[in-house]
């Protein structure tokens, strides 16, 4: 074994230390929780509803199964199948380097570079959909950039070809992010032969497969489900000049480590050019999704400071720029590993109400219920993590001035939310329910309210007693006879 891979694998360990106390977090609990529900026979779109497309859920199949058969927790095998994934990514790109006759030292710097990327800076954002399909995607950026060096990858490519397409399929918004270096070399040749390379069409079979899986699969999901996620998820976003501050510093401050830490003889026609063009893919990713989350920026942080450090040499690095490269890192991580805790600490509470919790959450926030359901050992009641349509329905409906048609369409996707959580409470029978005072985090709202003005909800409701009010965000109802 070459002294490469044993640096990977120190990186590879230490990232398993440190994210298995880590990595449950809000998202990825929820998306286990509902992989479960469809492996108990739940089917997306009609038993079982998830905001993303239905491959997020599929995503963590594997990790369920596994955890069934070996009662060893999901989470913990989310970490290790994640772990396995870098290692495979990490031996696409080294056999395509391999391939295109790179130099070892180069070759070192990109394994040990990229396993650091992929393993310990994603912190609070590791194992999400978004890192997995960030690492999918690299072997696709990292040949593009053996090819604009006028070098050969190998047959190899074709994986890489196959993993941007699974990463484009998780996330449709980093499509950019493969998309702008084949563009730039599309470009560059005045040719169109850069769209029809080994990794390129091998992409495209993936993302066409996939689409063809939904329609036959999945009918329910895309002409129901997702048309109300397009009307009233998707508007929600934060004002442009808002996401635009972070991208364009971390491009600027991504374009000036490259100069710093490329050795003397650098040219922009190197290699560094595909990845900073995956880099303004992914920052168009985050300004386009709009949310300003944690995650949705990971593709941008990760290229824009993988773009400047495989350009370092060990022969020529001087210690004040590795200083400053390393501080920048530290920055931008600190920033993934932000976790805001909306919501006071309930597990107690919940815990001294009944000792077998049945958990339903009445509000938008995801947050609310996951991962504390995990956390204690409690059955999610319900069959979607939270009210976010209609949430984005009523904030579209108080802040513009909306054609009858349009009000209409909002009006029946909250009446859906409705019926959806009348269902989980006739058929999930829960005996704590937590019920948010905000909407959407931003306003006070009175979610209780919301749902008793339904007469139905109401009658199931009224079994329900308030015996708690977690520092005035969190209200918590409790059924007497259930309670057990």
């Amino acid at each position: 074994m070459s002294y490469r891979w044993i640096i990977v694998s120190a990186i590879l360990l230490m990232a398993l230390l440190v994210q298995m106390p880590v990595v449950l977090n809000a998202d990825l609990s929820c998306l286990l929780t509902e992989g479960e529900k469809v492996l108990d026979g739940g089917k997306l779109g009609v038993d079982v509803f998830e905001l993303n497309p239905p491959l997020s859920v599929y995503l963590y199949m594997p990790a369920l199964q596994l955890a069934r058969i070996t009662g060893i927790a999901p989470e913990i095998i989310v970490i290790i199948l994640v772990m396995i994934e870098i290692v495979a990514a990490l031996v696409i790109i080294d056999r395509a380097a391999a391939a295109a006759k790179l130099e070892a030292d180069e070759r070192s710097i990109t394994a040990c570079v990229l396993a650091f990327l992929f393993a310990i800076f994603p912190s609070a954002v590791f194992g999400q959909r978004e890192h997995i399909a960030v690492i999918a995607m690299t072997p696709f950026v990292a040949i593009a950039a053996i090819r604009w060096r006028g070098l050969a990858p190998g047959p190899v490519a074709i994986l890489a070809g196959l993993g941007a397409g699974l990463g484009m399929s998780l996330k449709p918004y980093l499509t950019l992010v493969v998309g702008l270096p084949i563009i730039l070399c599309v470009l560059r040749q005045r040719s169109i032969k850069p769209l029809f390379t080994p990794e390129a069409c091998a992409a495209a079979a993936v993302v066409i497969g996939y689409g063809a899986v939904l329609a036959i699969f999945f009918p329910a999901y895309l002409l129901t489900f997702a048309p109300m996620v397009t009307a009233a998820y998707v508007p929600l976003r934060m004002d442009f000049g808002d996401l635009l501050f972070f991208p364009a510093v971390m491009l600027v401050a991504s374009v000036g480590l490259v100069r710093l830490l490329a050795p003397q003889d650098f040219k922009w026609e190197g290699g560094a050019t595909p990845w900073l063009a995956a880099a303004v893919g992914g920052a168009a990713s985050f300004i386009i999704q709009g949310k300003g989350w944690t995650y949705t920026a990971f593709a941008l942080c990760m290229f824009a400071s993988a773009a400047p450090l495989l350009q370092a040499r060990t022969k020529t690095l001087r210690l004040p720029v590795m200083i400053c490269a390393l501080a920048a890192i530290v920055c931008i991580g600190s920033r993934l590993s932000l976790q805001v805790r909306p919501f006071p600490p309930l597990e107690g509470r919940i815990l001294a109400l009944a000792k077998h919790p049945r958990l339903i959450t009445i509000g938008d926030h995801v947050a609310l219920g996951h991962p504390l359901v995990r956390q204690i050992n409690a059955t999610w009641a319900g069959n979607t993590c939270g009210q976010a349509l209609a949430a984005g329905s009523m904030l579209q409906q108080k802040s513009s001035q909306l054609p009858e048609g349009e009000r209409a369409k909002l009006d029946g996707i909250i009446n859906f939310e409705r019926r959806l959580l009348l269902a989980d409470l006739r058929a999930g029978r829960p005996n704590v329910i937590l019920v948010d005072t905000y909407l959407l985090s931003s306003m006070p709202f009175d979610w209780l309210a919301w749902a008793n003005s339904d007469p139905d909800l109401k009658a199931e409701l009224s079994r329900y007693r308030e015996v708690a009010d977690a520092d005035g965000r969190v209200r918590i109802l409790v059924d007497p006879s259930g309670s057990e």
